[in-house]
């Protein structure tokens, strides 16, 4: 959307509300344009989905601004694009509202009377994902966390293959370590913070002591004959605690920054077998049997008013919603090399996430709501009588633009199964999860490009935005079950426990 800039008041209206992209050809225009606003880079995959465009075709630089210092002079001199901040279902692809872990609002704010506003994510300086917080003196992921403890525990020797100035962001991290180990050490990773290994060890078997009473062993069941008794193993990937450049199947790769040939090929054998899988186990746990259905109530009892009705209603279905996705991740190629902490660590974290995926696949377009396994419609009305409605807006925003990308069964499965082996606080292999997750992004990825041709990298970007707007989804639904709890509106012990709303 571009927009006539006339004067500061414009400037100030659309800043408000939008990101202000900048393509700057000249070096020397860009250090005129940079010291008149906050000026910040965009991460690679945002520049790549732009580049897409026809207009931004080309080798400039793509900032991003916030600022109503600019002159107008300086904005007259250069290509702009207005951004919007939030995308729901429309073509532009919105960037964060912080980037490497500024945020876009932050640049000559004045403090204002009255209650501090809310931080936005904060993002990791090394890659730009999700931080987890402050590890060995810097704000990073989980990811790039153990990346980094690896890396100076074992004194490794890395070696770029792409010419020693890689960009590092989500997708390129793990194609060039050196670059990656170089970035860690820029943003303020103190290698002397790391704990050497022979104490790790020993912290290890200490914790392994405490263990040794237990003999409860990791519930992952595998289904033989099932499409799901497919070995992580068979597909060519060893999960190893060093890091990998890619893991790479045959005729996929990953990473938004590369060029993708016209000639696309199909998903390999492995792959196609893979995302049968998802596809079976998607539909196996997808409706509750009809004895669990059967159990909801549906009349109220003579004390029990529409809106705690409505209330468990919703809570009820929830819970049987959450049961499947743990019995679907159980059936997940890879989930059983997981460490069962880990997978306990994952169901709880992924659990709201995924969910809001199934909701997208129960949304029925002609009345705006979403249908769910006892055929009841639940639109807003029945969220805010619930007590539900601070969230409601954005979901059903979320299940539109789901629907207007005619994302299908198959994509669904793929999504759900990256969104399960995502990136979590107190992993204790995260390298492994990242490892398993990679699998399932390559699969992703030569689908898309085998279907969606010929608009299949620019859907792909867009598939991989859905995963920040869960992340989203999903913190809003954490804020909602404590505002619940003020209300006097108890969730089931189940979704307490794994949504850790302590009581």
């Amino acid at each position: 959307m571009k927009d006539t800039i006339k004067n500061k008041r414009d400037i100030r209206r659309l800043t408000e509300q939008m990101l202000l992209v900048v393509v700057v050809e000249d070096k020397q225009l860009l250090a005129t344009f940079a010291s008149r606003c906050c000026l910040r880079e965009f991460p690679s995959y945002y520049r790549y989905y732009l580049a897409c465009r026809p207009r931004y075709t080309g080798s400039s630089n793509l900032y991003v601004a916030t600022s109503s210092r600019v002159s107008l002079l300086t904005l007259s001199s250069v290509e702009t694009r207005w951004v919007e901040r939030r995308s729901h279902g429309r073509d532009d692809l919105s960037p964060p509202s912080s980037l490497n872990g500024y945020s876009a609002d932050s640049c000559d704010a004045k403090k204002k009377k009255g209650p501090t506003p809310r931080q936005q994510e904060e993002l990791c300086l090394v890659c730009g994902d999700r931080a987890s917080g402050y590890h060995y003196n810097a704000l990073t992921c989980e990811g790039c966390k153990g990346f980094f403890r690896r890396s100076i525990t074992k004194n490794a020797v890395y070696q770029c293959k792409y010419g020693n100035n890689c960009e590092i962001d989500m997708y390129m991290r793990r194609k060039c370590q050196e670059c990656r180990l170089k970035k860690c050490l820029a943003v303020g990773m103190r290698p002397e913070c790391v704990v050497p290994e022979n104490q790790c060890v020993i912290k290890r078997k200490e914790k392994k002591a405490q263990k040794v009473g237990e003999k409860d062993k990791p519930n992952s069941t595998t289904m033989n004959g099932s499409p799901g008794n497919l070995n992580i193993d068979q597909m060519g990937v060893k999960i190893e605690p060093t890091e990998t450049e890619c893991l790479t199947m045959p005729g996929s790769t990953i990473g938004l920054s590369s060029s993708w040939p016209n000639d696309v090929k199909a998903p390999s054998p492995e792959q196609e077998e893979l995302i049968s899988s998802l596809v079976f186990f998607q539909g196996e746990f997808e409706h509750p049997n009809e004895e669990e259905i059967k159990k909801i109530t549906y009349h109220p009892t003579e004390s029990e008013d529409p809106s705690d009705l409505r209330f468990r209603h919703i809570t009820e279905i929830t819970i049987l919603t959450v049961q499947l996705i743990v019995e679907f991740a159980k059936r997940l190629t890879g989930f059983d090399k997981l460490l069962r902490e880990d997978q306990i660590a994952l169901l709880k974290a992924c659990s709201s996430e995924v969910m809001m995926l199934r909701m997208a696949r129960k949304y029925d377009v002609e009345t705006d709501s979403i249908v769910f396994a006892n055929n009841q419609p639940y639109t807003r009305e029945s969220y805010s009588l619930a007590g539900m409605g601070e969230t409601v807006e954005d979901l059903l925003r979320f299940c539109r633009h789901m629907y207007n990308m005619k994302v299908n069964n198959a994509e669904y499965a793929l999504l759900t199964a990256i969104v399960i082996f995502s990136d979590r606080p107190n992993l204790l292999e995260a390298w492994k999860v990242e490892q398993i997750q990679e699998v399932y992004l390559n699969a992703l990825k030569a689908y898309v490009d085998n279907r969606r041709r010929p608009n299949s990298t620019m859907i792909f970007a867009k598939l991989l935005s859905v995963l920040t707007e869960l992340r989203t989804l999903g913190n809003q639904n954490s804020e909602m079950c404590f505002s619940l709890k003020l209300k006097n509106k108890k969730l089931p012990p189940f979704l307490a426990e794994i949504w850790d709303v302590m009581p």
